[in-house]
């Protein structure tokens, strides 16, 4: 079990002073994320049901000034120091291009001098719990905080996509900080990625969340997580010359679009685009059934998702499919699909809360059984969004 949000940092703050010889002046926190429903949505203007956990990544920041700008990593055990000059791009200490982004593109607002930070996360990494938003989200708050940068809600996640962009080289959404951002504790968050208006939809206290870890770890900036948005616009293409008329995303096609050119669509690019299309629908019936309090529905729309994924879209692995597989055959689980970007990571299971803790430690056992040793199954309350402290 992670430790408590109040343990994680209280240590932060004796690692900062360890590190630095004095007390930070913030911190910030933010959550990893899973998505109910709505994947790989978000790059095609679609529709995202997803909800912040109660992991959380914390930065504790405090001013040194001059040029120097000196990070230490908690979990990777790292400590280097940079200017915001130097260079966008650091292959040795990939996790410094993130800070490197706020300072720059903050800076541009208002001058940042030098600056210590002392990072720690519960979010597991590569997992496909958005612990990159977490830990960007979180130095966004941090740095505009200490510099008393005024930015718009609104402008936190925009400016976390940017950089993941532009810094990292991860051509990410805006879903992730999106949920840093705005969660709320015991509420899913619906987003419409086209026009980032989105709302809050209540999820019942009697359902739980189990996270399932396959142990296969994923850097999105060296999987297919790219190659998929290319299908995706070639898909567009496609399909807008086919049916004659400009559809600005694959928000813009219907069912009976895809129906009209099927046959005359390259069959991966059609495949592509039916998972698209059909998961902005999942995404609409999901709300609807969590507002009745319908878990029977929420669960089999769940499943289609997954296997929509894993057939159209192709980005599930055997260790996915054999959580969700699990998963299904137990009494007391609600639903359970892949979360996040895939080719590994994490599945999510909503279960009955009563059989919460019963139910981790079979799908964790079964999933053994089955010959994957590296899992882990985890207990997830809903999160709340980012969160700043001054002292």
């Amino acid at each position: 079990m992670p430790s408590s949000a109040n343990d994680v940092r209280k240590e932060l703050a004796k690692i900062f002073k360890t590190e630095f010889g004095k007390s930070a002046d913030v911190v910030a926190s933010a959550p990893g994320r899973v998505n109910l429903i709505g994947e790989h949505s978000d790059y095609n203007d679609g529709l995202v049901l997803s909800m912040a956990i109660d992991r959380r990544t914390y930065t504790a920041a405090g001013r040194r000034g001059g040029d120097l700008f000196i990070a230490f990593s908690n979990e990777l055990g790292k400590k280097t120091s940079f200017e915001v000059i130097a260079g966008r791009f650091e292959h040795s200490n990939f996790w410094v291009n993130y800070i490197k982004g706020v300072c720059a593109l903050l800076g541009e607002a208002k001058p940042i001098e030098g600056t210590n930070f002392a990072i720690s996360s519960t979010v597991p990494r590569g997992s496909g719990l958005s612990s990159s938003a977490a830990y960007v989200v979180s130095i966004i708050e941090a740095v505009s905080s200490l510099y008393d940068i005024k930015l718009k809600d609104i402008e936190v996640p925009v400016l976390a996509r940017r950089i993941e962009n532009e810094f990292v080289g991860v051509q990410s959404g805006i879903v992730d900080p999106f949920v840093a951002k705005f969660a709320k504790e015991q509420n899913a968050l619906l987003i419409d990625t086209r026009s980032l208006d989105f709302q809050h939809v209540p999820i019942s206290e009697d359902c739980s969340i189990l996270v399932c870890v396959t142990g296969v770890k994923r850097a999105l900036a060296t999987t297919e997580y790219n190659k998929r948005r290319q299908q995706c616009h070639q898909a567009l293409t496609t399909i807008s010359e086919k049916l004659g008329k400009k559809l600005h995303t694959l928000r813009d096609v219907s069912i009976e679009d895809l129906r009209s050119v099927k046959g005359s669509v390259d069959e991966t690019l059609y495949a592509r685009a039916h998972h698209i299309v059909t998961e902005n629908e999942r995404a609409v019936r999901t709300v609807s059934a969590l507002r009745k309090n319908d878990m029977s529905m929420v669960g089999k729309l769940m499943l289609e998702s997954h296997m929509s994924l894993r057939t159209h879209f192709e980005v599930s692995s055997p260790e996915l499919d054999a959580f969700v597989e699990i998963a299904e055959q137990l009494d007391g689980v609600y639903g359970a699909r892949m979360t996040g970007a895939g080719f590994g990571g994490s599945a999510i299971c909503l279960v009955d809360s009563a059989y919460e803790e019963e139910l981790s430690n079979q799908i964790a056992q079964r999933y053994k059984m089955v010959g994957f040793e590296n899992g882990m199954v985890f207990l997830a309350r809903s999160g709340m969004g980012s969160h700043v402290e001054r002292s």
